[in-house]
């Protein structure tokens, strides 16, 4: 049977006003909204309810002024059926209430999805605030967001979280304005418990946005800084800002603290989370109390704000992105990249020339490129002794590049020194294994498994952003 997990609410956050007014966050200009649906959700917390349903309301007070539809579901009226009516079609939906995350002191070793990540509810609306967590309250998890609840989840899951999956508007925004775990911080009622690792904080934010990612959300903001009014506000008023740029405007922004990682279950987003001090919180120690989830480049008003449609869940959209700013790529066609494509020859000279602002030439090396879009960056490339073609008198501007060629064409371009090392087992017949020992000592490259560089392997247009930005990028 699952282990109990008592998990308390924000007992230090009662004066809402206070704290935001202790920390000034930034306001936008306010401009008019097409009405987009919010929805705001408090959860039962016992005595604190009332101060949660005062925070709940200023966010409520701020989105109708930004002119969106604001419906409510709050405590004691805030059971399932009643919240997942509330997010239906929702295009911001905000959560104060208790919080239950993983990794937790109560669950190690098992996350129990059906009641994590998610929202602390009323079982039923007869039982006032009150939060016992065995008889009035039921923390609605992960599985309940989802629609998953199966037949060996918990038997409280079952009976008052099921239903199906919460259906918010495509590409909503979930702000969880007051929520243990939510940001990555914990629970720490005496001084002596343990201050949350930089690993907690980032598995938390990550398994908490989980299922709003995978439920079509576009950003995940988790904050203890009380200013939810304020990011909804941003995020109703603002729609060229990205989702970074809101996160960045908030009270608990700081720069010199921002911990970004690779979100390791939602392809393509960033887990972002930092440590920083709220006096009063937590005995003034540091802590996890401001986090983002999701594409931190993504419009608020839609579109991914990159530079290709077509690389948000790529393993390497940030070096794609390098690539363009830089102006060493234009794409593969207009707004795309095409990140699985191979690499040409043609194109290959054309990356070289851009990357490494290479002088023109009046000689024309080959016979085979004349006419072609890559022409004067192939004489480029051949004039600087990066390349001498595939023949005497032949680029091959078509052919394919593989992994052993742009070694090569790394390796000359950038004149990197020699090693006596040997680094892959798989290259010791090839013309290219010194240039390919180069190229991993100069950390461009580490092959594509232990121990060996696949050679022969053809290079796609991603991993050529990756090693161009290995190789280039200061």
């Amino acid at each position: 049977m699952p282990v109990r997990a008592r998990v308390l609410a924000l007992t230090f956050l009662l004066a809402f006003a206070s704290i935001a007014g202790a920390v000034p966050g930034a306001r936008p200009t306010t401009v008019a909204a097409a009405g987009p649906k919010v929805a705001i959700i408090v959860g039962p917390v016992g005595s604190l309810t009332s101060s949660y349903r005062s925070g709940a309301n200023r966010v409520a007070d701020a989105a109708i002024a930004a002119g969106a539809t604001v419906v409510r579901a709050y405590s004691p009226k805030a059971t399932w059926p009643r919240v997942r009516d509330a997010v239906d079609g929702a295009s911001v939906v905000v959560y104060f209430g208790h919080g239950n995350g993983y990794p937790n002191p109560y669950t190690q070793g098992h996350e129990y999805t059906d009641r994590v990540n998610g929202f602390g509810l009323n079982r039923t609306t007869g039982n006032g605030d009150s939060d016992n967590w065995s008889t009035t309250m039921v923390y609605c998890g992960e599985k309940a967001l989802l629609g998953t609840l199966s037949a060996s989840d918990g038997a409280a899951q079952r009976q008052y979280c099921g239903g199906g999956a919460l259906t918010p508007a495509p590409g909503f925004t979930m702000v969880y304005a007051q929520a243990h775990y939510a940001p990555g911080f914990g629970e720490r009622y005496v001084e002596s418990d343990p201050i949350t690792t930089l690993t907690q904080a980032r598995q938390r934010v990550a398994n908490y946005s989980t299922p709003v990612l995978r439920l079509g959300g576009a950003g995940y903001f988790a904050t203890a800084y009380s200013d939810a009014h304020e990011i909804v506000t941003r995020v109703l008023t603002q729609p060229a800002w990205t989702y970074g740029e809101v996160f960045k405007a908030g009270d608990g922004y700081a720069a010199s603290k921002l911990d970004v990682t690779s979100h390791p279950d939602v392809n393509g987003a960033k887990v972002w989370v930092q440590k920083t001090v709220i006096p009063g919180f937590h005995f003034g120690d540091p802590d996890f109390w401001y986090a983002f989830a999701g594409d931190p480049g993504r419009r608020i008003g839609g579109g991914s704000g990159l530079p290709f449609t077509d690389i948000a869940g790529t393993p390497f959209v940030d070096e794609i992105v390098w690539l363009a700013d830089m102006g060493i790529t234009t794409g593969c066609a207009p707004s795309l990249f095409c990140p699985t494509d191979p690499v040409t020859r043609g194109q290959m000279a054309t990356f070289l020339a851009r990357a490494l602002d290479l002088p023109a030439t009046s000689t024309d090396y080959f016979a085979d490129d004349n006419g072609t879009a890559h022409e004067d960056n192939i004489n480029r490339v051949a004039a600087a002794g990066i390349t001498t073609g595939c023949s005497d008198t032949d680029f091959c501007p078509s052919d394919p590049v593989t992994r052993a060629q742009l070694a090569s064409f790394l390796a000359r371009g950038l004149d990197l020194p020699a090693t006596t090392t040997d680094y892959f087992t798989d290259d010791e017949r090839s013309a290219h294994e010194d240039a390919i020992n180069r190229v991993a000592a100069a950390g461009i490259t580490t092959g594509c498994a232990p121990g060996r560089f696949c050679p022969n392997g053809i290079v796609i247009r991603q991993v050529l952003a990756a090693f161009f930005y290995r190789a280039l990028a200061s």
